[in-house]
C-alpha cells in the first residue's frame, strides 16, 4: 500500500508540474518542473517514506521496464 502512495505522489507531482509549465507558459518541460517539484516535496517524510519504497520496487523490476523499449529499437532498426 505503501508502495502505490509513492506512485500517487510521484503522479501528483508530475501533473502539478504540467499545470504549471502549461499555465505559466514556462519554457521547461511540465515532468522536469514536476521533478523539481520532487525535489523540494522530498524534504518532508509524508513524501520521502512511500517514494522510497516505490522507488526501490522500480529499481527492482527494472531490467522489466526495458523492454519494451527494445522491442521497439529491434522493430526499427531496419
Amino acid at each position: 500500500m505503501t508502495a502505490l502512495r509513492g506512485l500517487a505522489w510521484l503522479l501528483v507531482l508530475q501533473s502539478f508540474g504540467e499545470v504549471l509549465a502549461r499555465g505559466l507558459n514556462l519554457p521547461f518541460p511540465g515532468p522536469v518542473v514536476g521533478m523539481v517539484l520532487l525535489l523540494l516535496a522530498l524534504r518532508s517524510s509524508v513524501v520521502r517514506e512511500p517514494v522510497s519504497v516505490c522507488a526501490d520496487f522500480l529499481l527492482s523490476h527494472l531490467s522489466l521496464l526495458f523492454v519494451p523499449v527494445g522491442v521497439g529499437v529491434m522493430t526499427h532498426l531496419s
